[in-house]
C-alpha cells in the first residue's frame, strides 16, 4: 500500500531539529510511540495523552529511511491515516501496546 504524506520538507540535521524547536515537541509531554512498518519501511505511529479521554489518541506516523544505519529521511503522517494502517485509535492509560 502506498500512502501519500502531508507535504512540508526540511532538508538536512539542522532543518529538521529546528523545525522540532520551533514546533515545541521537545517540550512535549504524555506521548506514547508505538514501534510499526509503512511502505515496507519502519516506523512510529505517536499518541499524544488526552485528559478529557483519559486515553492517548493518534497524533503522527514517522516513517523512516533508514540508510547505513542513519535515518536519511522521515516523512510524517497526521492522524487520518492510523485506521488506514491498522493501527489502534486510542491507547488506555495504563500498559504497553
Amino acid at each position: 500500500m502506498h500512502i501519500a504524506p502531508y507535504g512540508r520538507l526540511y532538508v538536512g540535521r539542522d532543518a529538521v531539529v529546528n523545525d522540532w524547536i520551533e514546533s515545541g515537541f521537545e517540550g512535549m509531554k504524555g506521548l506514547r510511540a508505538v514501534r510499526t512498518c509503512v511502505n515496507r519501511q519502519p516506523a512510529v505511529a505517536f499518541y499524544l495523552w488526552r485528559k478529557g479521554e483519559d486515553a492517548y489518541l493518534p497524533l503522527t506516523i514517522d516513517v523512516l529511511r533508514v540508510i547505513g544505519g542513519a535515518i536519511t529521511e522521515i516523512v510524517t503522517f497526521h492522524d487520518d491515516r492510523f485506521p488506514r494502517l491498522g493501527l489502534p485509535e486510542r491507547l488506555p492509560a495504563g500498559g504497553t501496546e
